[in-house]
């Protein structure tokens, strides 16, 4: 049985109703979508190419190619103080970045929703951490007292926690700032034979080779698709 559920939080940004479509193994038709105008969006597992042909000729058309990737046993060194956990004060300077860093997001991909939109919605993400709505860790990085960076995570269960954001300021790339996050984070938020996960597109290879560097290994990959009707 195929699920299709309504989330206003996105809805309000984007500014129509927007839905997710989730487990689509069965043969879908256009009379499971709603009437009006809206915007819906899956993810399928690359290997399934029997959805991805009933999709696309449904109207959905890919916008990212996802890799999931995950790291059991990590080599650390020690960090400074220039990362802790995040502060209710630090949401200003969070909000700023988080919407100007995010150039390879599915929302940034899709042609058919404006930058400004998806630069909104990434900066509404990481404010629905301050606002306790996401996320159950945020920590964040700084240079010369001021705040540069941040990691935004998922407690998955007892065993795993999910990188949810993470970003750092474009001048400040390059310095170790990221690494120095997600070492705090695996020093202070998760437990003994922990894991964590973390979901990154295929085109943005800085982030991939961050990953492999830091000992992340690939699990997965799926497909993003996205659909917009118009009335």
């Amino acid at each position: 049985m195929n699920f299709i559920f309504y989330d206003e939080w996105l809805s309000k940004i984007i500014g129509k109703q927007t839905f997710y479509l989730k487990n689509s193994l069965n043969i879908i038709s256009k009379e499971s979508f709603p009437k009006d105008e809206f915007f819906i969006w899956t993810k399928i597992p690359i290997l399934e190419t029997d959805k991805l042909i009933t999709l696309q000729k449904l109207g959905f058309y890919i916008v990212d190619t996802n890799v999931q990737l995950s790291l059991k046993h990590f080599i650390h060194n020690n960090i400074n103080n220039t990362v802790r956990f995040a502060e209710p004060e630090d949401e200003k300077y969070i909000r700023n970045i988080a919407k100007n860093s995010f150039g390879f997001s599915r929302f940034h991909l899709d042609h058919q929703i404006s930058q400004n939109t998806a630069c909104k919605i990434k900066e509404e993400w990481a404010g629905n951490y301050f606002a306790g709505k996401r996320g159950k860790w945020m920590i964040v990085a700084e240079y010369k007292s001021i705040i540069v960076g941040f990691l935004q995570l998922l407690e998955k269960n007892n065993n795993t926690i999910v990188i949810d954001l993470i970003a750092v300021k474009d001048e400040h790339r390059g310095k170790g700032l990221a690494k120095n996050m997600i070492t705090f984070a695996y020093l202070n938020c998760l437990k003994n034979l922990a894991k964590i996960e973390v979901g990154t597109q295929i085109s943005n290879t800085s982030s991939l080779n961050l990953y492999t560097k830091l000992g992340f290994r690939i699990s997965s990959s799926s497909y993003v698709l996205h659909m917009h009707q118009k009335k």
